[in-house]
């Protein structure tokens, strides 16, 4: 499992990079169940500290990347939107 949200955690911080918004959500979901699968193998097992801490530190920056990037390009573009008029 811990090797598993690093997996997760990976794959979210990729898809937050993507001009998706519907993609950059699907990321952010993933990067929640990276979180939770790392919580469950800490709680399995606390000599998995590193790899746990590794897969949590990943699964929570694509999680936050992925659910920020798309309010941000909301905004700017509502922005725009607002200065070219």
């Amino acid at each position: 499992m811990d090797v598993m949200s690093i997996v997760l955690g990976a794959l979210s911080l990729v898809t937050a990079f993507t001009p998706f918004i519907w993609l950059q959500v699907v990321g952010g979901c993933v990067g929640i169940a990276g979180i939770v699968l790392a919580r469950k193998a800490k709680k399995a097992d606390y000599r998995k500290s590193l790899t746990t801490a590794i897969g949590m530190l990943c699964s929570i920056t694509g999680a936050l990347l992925c659910f920020l990037a798309p309010v941000l390009s909301l905004i700017s573009n509502a922005l725009l939107l607002l200065m070219t008029q």
